[in-house]
């Protein structure tokens, strides 16, 4: 089929040969960039929960096993039941728009967290951002898959991941400075709204800009998409059909089968690696108040940089390090990557809370911050290796849905309730937070080393797939 007859039976999804050029380096990483600070934006909503956990604890009355579930749970919830959706759609229309539309709704919903007044209001609220936050990552992974060449794409995928590691630092940074500038004010008064609480605030001075990012979002460029001829057919096809979410989903379900035993243990292993950073997200800052008795904005101080600097660093490490042994010829390289930091984030999980003083306990955060990163831009890179295109944003949306049930929201919720129910002692979150870190970063290392053949085995089929095409 044509490029032209393609594009006709298929309006405003553009296609292309697998023989044909990528996109000039400066309109790729300016994708890049756009959807990095879509993320950094989003990821600042989303963890902006970490430095408020004091406040809104008494305002609410609100245990930690409670707090994990409004950190993680409320997220997910409907991440799990729209994320394919949204990603069959990233598949079949025009990705900067489904983007858009998704940071603008998780913007308003963070701001709407500014007028809750109950634990159930804020846990409605959160299910909002997660409905948001679910249409950005399959979209975005799909559009820098279509941007760079396999042997580029780690780095591609790390620049864009290092949005999480951003947001999750500056929500900390900013929500402590704000907490420490209006800390002695529990309430303020606001036009319209009148008195709210000073951590409703907050949620509206990180949730309303995103709309900013929003329309500049609707700037970058859709590209091509790099489909061979017979995935070219199938998607025209789908697109004439009224069941063609049910085709597609069929399709993919198919392929999954196929490589059921790569595509299990790759969500396996970096769902678990995942645990690591997540716990340290919500509960370091906590910890430290409960242990070393900083203030929360000193210790919001400490991790938000301590995250901006080392995760960040890890992310880029990891990315490059991927991207070069891939380049040498490993077409595992993902999963090795992954390997590594499973086995490297470990000493420092345990180490955490048995160290003595504050700079010891900082430095092992710092170690397990690197670590922790150090494999998610191979991470997204992995799927788009085994993965044809034209069910690329479904699978990534599937498999975003299992690494945040368990890194996200297993993860946290559990060392919350290990220090409820358990310790029965709030300041013990270092040992629950070390338990849970360390068990997760066993499983996701064992993952991985099964997966090394089966994935090199689906690789090399896809490889050969588009080769043949």
């Amino acid at each position: 089929m044509s490029h032209a007859a393609q594009e006709a039976a298929c309006p405003g999804v553009l296609t292309a040969s697998v023989a044909d050029g990528w996109p000039r380096p400066s309109t790729a990483w300016y994708t890049v960039g756009v959807l990095l600070l879509a993320y950094t934006f989003g990821y600042v909503d989303r963890s902006i929960l970490t430095i408020l956990v004091e406040p809104i604890q008494a305002d609410l009355h609100i245990n930690d096993t409670q707090l994990g579930l409004l950190h993680g749970f409320a997220f997910v919830i409907f991440y799990v039941t729209l994320g394919v959706p949204l990603g069959y759609l990233a598949d079949r229309s025009n990705r900067k728009w489904l983007i858009a539309g998704s940071i603008a709704l998780w913007s308003l919903m963070t701001a709407v967290c500014g007028v809750t007044r109950t634990f159930g209001q804020l846990f409605v609220a959160r299910i909002g951002v997660g409905i948001g936050e679910a249409g950005l990552s399959p979209a975005g992974y799909s559009l820098i898959a279509d941007c760079f060449p396999p042997q580029r794409r780690s780095l591609a995928m790390g620049v864009y991941t290092i949005g999480i590691y951003l947001g999750s630092g500056l929500a900390i940074l900013g929500g402590g400075a704000v907490v420490g500038l209006i800390g002695a004010r529990p309430s303020v008064v606001v036009p319209v709204l009148g008195e709210v609480r000073s951590w409703q605030l907050v949620f509206f001075l990180v949730g309303l800009p995103g709309l900013l990012v929003a329309a500049l979002a609707t700037t970058m460029r859709e590209p091509l998409r790099r489909l061979k001829a017979a995935e070219a057919t199938s998607a025209v096809l789908a697109e004439k059909t009224s069941a063609g979410f049910a085709e597609n989903w069929a399709s993919a379900w198919t392929h999954i089968g196929r490589h059921r035993v790569a595509y299990g243990l790759i969500t396996a292993g970096f769902s678990f690696l995942g645990v690591p950073f997540n716990v340290a997200l919500l509960w370091a800052r906590p910890y430290l108040s409960r242990h070393f008795g900083v203030s929360p904005s000193e210790g919001a101080y400490i991790v938000g940089v301590t995250m901006l600097v080392f995760a960040t660093a890890g992310i880029v490490s990891g990315s490059l390090f991927c991207d070069r042994i891939q380049a040498g010829g490993r077409i595992d390289a993902t999963i090795r990557t992954g390997r590594l930091a499973a086995l490297l984030v470990l000493v420092p999980v345990i180490a955490f809370p048995l160290m003595p003083t504050l700079p010891l306990a900082v430095a092992a955060l710092a170690v397990v911050l690197f670590f922790g990163a150090f494999a998610y831009g191979a991470a997204p890179a992995s799927l788009q290796l085994i993965t044809p295109n034209r069910m690329r944003a479904t699978v990534s949306a599937l498999y975003l849905v299992l690494v945040n049930l368990v890194g996200l929201t297993a993860g946290p919720l559990i060392t919350g309730a290990l220090t409820d129910y358990v310790f029965h002692d709030k300041a013990a979150v270092g040992v629950s937070a070390a338990i849970v870190g360390a068990g997760s970063a066993v499983i996701a290392a064992l993952a991985f080393a099964l997966l090394l053949r089966p994935f090199r085995t689906a690789a090399e089929a896809e490889a050969q797939a588009a080769a043949n095409a």
